[in-house]
């Protein structure tokens, strides 16, 4: 399997006893969470695990330039021109507009210190991003004069998918330890639905019937049970090929499988809500764990109110947290925004 190794595993598990007592929990309930955000340093994230498969293809593919898409503060985006960087890839990416925050533009003065190629692309909803996701063949304006190798958006295909196999299993590992009891339901922030397929099968090959609940964060139609589920039988080839086994050795995931929370999503993508800047507060002040707007507030927000449900009351709840908070100055010393390419000024009011 090709795989380059970039992040810091096992990640953390931790109980969140002190969210418990502030969040009232019905007696008997835990609150546990998955450090994912330690996963890797000088940033975590879910993005690591993803990219360990991603770049490891890209190298056994003989690839020298990687090309992928997001919004303009695109976490995804960023690691890739991070860890890129590292091992020696030209990075090109292709970011769509979205509100110019502090945070945005600090994601793109880091990628352009991080020596990536930027372009500015229209406008893309998200049911695009849903579809590009699904076919990253038919992405447009690659650069053709070297081998390219395309990551799609939020690297959500079989092989991004892969690594989050090998949490799955990662937990595990860490119930027969000891570390945590075997929960019951795993939680996790939804946008296109790789980081649930992959738990799915990593948690069946572990031995655990834990039921994935994604807290769906993004547009109904782009997080859809058929997605998640359609997602997960392919990853399930792609295991089975690389593993030389026939398929009908290895889980078969359906529907049954997971749980697609739709109350959490508000507004809309990155809108927050009542209940997601509540659970924000909550666990910046009864847990070591930082939350962001758009994903995993909205992912904290759907566990507190799912633990005090009829189904999810008194069992116990692993959070999958895989936001890392980190400061960004420091990766885009030395530049300015003059220095980016001249579309992307007028994120800083520059023409």
């Amino acid at each position: 399997m090709p795989f380059v190794p970039l992040g810091t595993c096992p990640t953390p598990v931790e109980r969140l006893t002190a969210v418990e007592h502030a969040a009232r929990l019905p007696a008997e309930g835990q609150l546990w969470v998955k450090r994912d955000d330690l996963s890797g340093e000088p940033w975590g994230m879910s993005k690591v695990r993803k990219l360990e498969h991603y770049f490891g293809d890209a190298r056994a593919a003989g690839a020298r330039r990687v090309l992928t898409f997001g919004p303009l503060g695109s976490n995804h985006a960023l690691a890739t021109a991070l860890y890129g960087k590292q091992l020696g890839f030209e990075v090109h990416l292709q970011l769509w507009p979205e509100p110019a925050t502090e945070r945005v533009r600090q994601t793109l003065m880091a990628e352009q210190a991080l020596g990536a190629t930027l372009f500015l692309v229209g406008t893309l909803d998200e049911r695009a991003l849903a579809d590009l996701a699904d076919d990253a063949s038919s992405m447009l304006h690659a650069p053709r004069s070297e081998s390219v190798y395309v990551i799609p958006p939020a690297g959500t295909d079989p092989i991004g998918a892969m690594g989050y196999v090998e949490a799955g299993l990662e937990i595990g590992a860490q119930v027969a330890r000891g570390e945590l009891p075997a929960p019951d339901f795993v939680h996790v922030a939804g946008g296109t639905g790789g980081v649930a397929a992959g738990l799915v099968i990593g948690l069946r090959l572990a031995g655990l019937s834990s039921r994935v609940v994604a807290i769906r964060c993004v547009a109904a139609e782009v997080l859809t049970e058929l997605r998640v589920v359609f997602l997960a039988r392919r990853l399930r080839q792609r295991l089975a090929q690389l593993a030389g086994v026939e398929e009908s050795t290895l889980p078969q995931p359906g529907a049954e499988d997971f749980l697609i929370l739709h109350d959490q999503a508000g507004g809309g993508y990155g809108q927050p809500t009542e209940a997601s800047e509540q659970a924000r507060a909550l666990f910046a002040a009864n847990a070591s764990v930082v939350l962001d707007g758009t994903y995993t507030s909205k992912a904290a927000a759907g566990l507190l109110a799912f633990a005090v449900t009829p189904e999810g009351a008194g069992r116990r709840h692993l959070y999958f947290h895989t936001y890392a908070h980190r400061d960004l100055s420091g990766l885009a010393a030395g530049v300015t925004w003059r220095d980016l390419p001249q579309p992307f000024h007028s994120c800083f009011g520059g023409v």
